[in-house]
């Protein structure tokens, strides 16, 4: 991926865009399980068949816009000046510490690209052909997940939202790293070409299909504006992670949990809430009782703390990044903050949401995550400056 700085800067806006396609799946096929509309078999069939063809099609659309945004971004974001790495200890065992560090020199090999098209085609095929593929893998994962959670009595939107969030970064980001170290080898050739239209025409048959199921074709037209709003924001967190992953050691690494973390619980209370909405609606008369918004937040701020410090915990263990205790307690600290303002900010867009007669299940949770992103990257970065304020190694 190095060989193309776009690479990188494309990963937190596909990886936001390509989450909140799972997770709008899973809040979607979560409100319909829990509305009694998965339990007839043929109903649930062409619900299930319907959202994977429609995922197929937005997978398709979001990857290549992110590629247009991710060349954009890297025709007008600098590389990050050099710096002399700066310790946060005194004591020189210890200038690994969550240190200032120079970017690497890119290497020059066979695979650099001859011109900025083929630099362009090459970031739009691997986008494509990984988004559409973790989009068949996770995308029929979670339909056996809502529906196993249905016949099991478990309510999917205590698991689904999470799951999805976790895994879609997951399984796409190994997805992208896979195809794009494959087809770096042939960027001067017609194959990226090739994947591109195979995936333009696989995503154009699976418009007419959608076109033709009742239960999803109206959605075909529905969501792109909070999925596109979600990408102006995950544009502003690739440019943070673009700046400091360079600066600072272990940024990445510790980003995705101050940010991926308060993301997933607020998908837990967007859908819960959404899910209450929806049957308060539908069937007034047997709405099932749900606990307190007070209670809901305090119970998911209690139970990601421990979450946040085990994570610290097993990088210090397993000598992944060397953590000095100040950083450690921050650290905790504004993991705290993020939770707090990701159950705020989730518990006030989908009641705004709903009073405007927009679905929260396709319009919330892009916009809530992609916020969550760029504000616990913004909290991370905060959390290093506070600590290189500080020249004592505690």
């Amino acid at each position: 991926m190095r060989a193309i700085n776009e690479l990188i800067m494309i990963v937190p806006v596909i990886l936001n865009l390509k989450g909140n396609l799972e997770m709008n799946l899973s809040a979607r096929l979560g409100t319909a399980a829990n509305m009694g509309s998965l339990d007839d078999p043929r109903n649930r069939r062409n619900i299930i068949y319907g959202n994977l063809a429609l995922l197929q099609i937005q997978a398709a659309v979001v990857a290549s816009v992110a590629a247009c945004v991710s060349m954009a971004l890297g025709s007008i974001v600098p590389d990050p000046p050099s710096t002399a790495p700066i310790s946060f200890g005194g004591e020189a065992t210890n200038s690994t510490t969550l240190i200032s560090r120079a970017p690497r020199p890119l290497p020059m090999n066979p695979g650099q690209p001859k011109s900025g098209v083929a630099e362009f085609i090459m970031v739009a095929s691997s986008a494509m052909m990984s988004a559409c593929l973790s989009s068949v893998l996770l995308g029929s994962f979670m339909c056996a997940l809502i529906v196993a959670c249905r016949r099991f009595g478990r309510d999917p939107d205590n698991i689904a939202p999470p799951v999805a969030s976790c895994l879609g970064d997951l399984v796409t980001l190994c997805l992208l790293a896979a195809v794009s170290s494959l087809l770096i080898n042939f960027i001067n050739t017609p194959l990226p070409s090739i994947l591109i239209l195979c995936l333009v025409l696989s995503a154009t048959s699976c418009f007419f299909i959608v076109r033709r199921n009742n239960c999803v074709k109206d959605l075909v037209w529905r969501g792109w504006l909070p999925l596109f709003g979600a990408m102006v924001i995950s544009s502003a967190t690739g440019i943070v992670l673009d700046i400091f992953a360079s600066r600072y050691q272990g940024f990445p690494l510790l980003a995705v949990v101050i940010s991926g973390l308060p993301g997933s619980v607020g998908s837990i209370a967007i859908s819960r809430l959404s899910t209450s909405l929806h049957a308060e609606k539908h069937h007034a008369h047997s709405r099932r009782k749900e606990p307190s918004k007070k209670l809901v937040t305090t119970t998911l701020l209690l139970i990601t703390i421990p979450v946040e410090i085990i994570f610290l915990a097993t990088l210090q263990a397993f000598g992944w990044l060397k953590l000095s205790i100040l950083f450690a307690v921050l650290s905790v600290l504004l993991f705290c903050c993020a939770v707090t303002i990701s159950l705020l900010i989730a518990n006030a867009l989908t009641d705004f949401l709903w009073s405007k007669d927009l679905d929260p299940d396709m319009y919330a949770l892009p916009i809530h995550s992609a916020t969550m992103d760029l504000v616990g990257q913004l909290l991370l970065v905060l959390c290093f400056q506070l600590v290189s304020l500080t020249d004592i190694n505690l």
